[in-house]
């Protein structure tokens, strides 16, 4: 991908792009985030480069959908849900997306993560937040003491801050580097 990129104002997504995508000769063209649907005339000054130790990766699929989906709702674009939930007791095998499928069954998910440490080893917990407290109360009812990975979870809401809600994708840290999802 190039190290160069835009970003949809509407719904924050970017795109890999580079100058010559807008036209070889014209000052731009206009373009469409395949997220929202918003439109724009894109110039090629206005294109944005990677800040070094970033790169582009693809955003996923239910990402897109959690955006699609809060636009349709005429909610922040950014926003993640309204219950987040502490799941502790993870075997050290377990990972994010395998954490995203279990809730999945107890109903839509705004964000999975487990946390690691800063050599990037599991802690043995993490959160999920869930879209509508509805689901939230479901996945607890269903979820906590049920064996994942051979460990029983426990699942109850968080403490930690609030739901997701007031940030999309992430987006990579500060000074660390990291990923530019489009």
């Amino acid at each position: 991908y190039p190290d160069t990129f835009i970003k949809c104002d509407n719904c924050m997504t970017s795109y890999a792009i580079t100058a010559d995508d807008l036209g070889k000769f014209g000052r731009g063209r206009r373009v469409e985030c395949s997220v929202c649907n918003t439109s724009w005339y894109q110039t090629r000054d206005r294109i944005q480069s990677l800040r070094p130790g970033y790169e582009m990766v693809k955003l996923p699929k239910h990402d897109k959908e959690r955006i699609a989906l809060n636009i349709a709702e005429n909610k922040p674009a950014s926003f993640l849900g309204d219950v987040k939930l502490y799941v502790g007791n993870l075997n050290y095998d377990c990972t994010s997306s395998t954490l995203r499928k279990l809730f999945e069954e107890c109903g839509r998910v705004g964000e999975a993560t487990v946390v690691t440490d800063e050599d990037g080893r599991p802690r043995g917990f993490g959160f999920v937040t869930m879209r509508t407290k509805e689901d939230g109360d479901n996945a607890i009812r269903e979820l906590n003491g049920e064996e994942l990975l051979g460990r029983p979870l426990a699942v109850r809401i968080s403490t930690a801050g609030g739901a997701g809600g007031g940030r999309g994708p992430p987006r990579g840290g500060g000074g660390g580097g990291g990923p530019r999802y489009y």
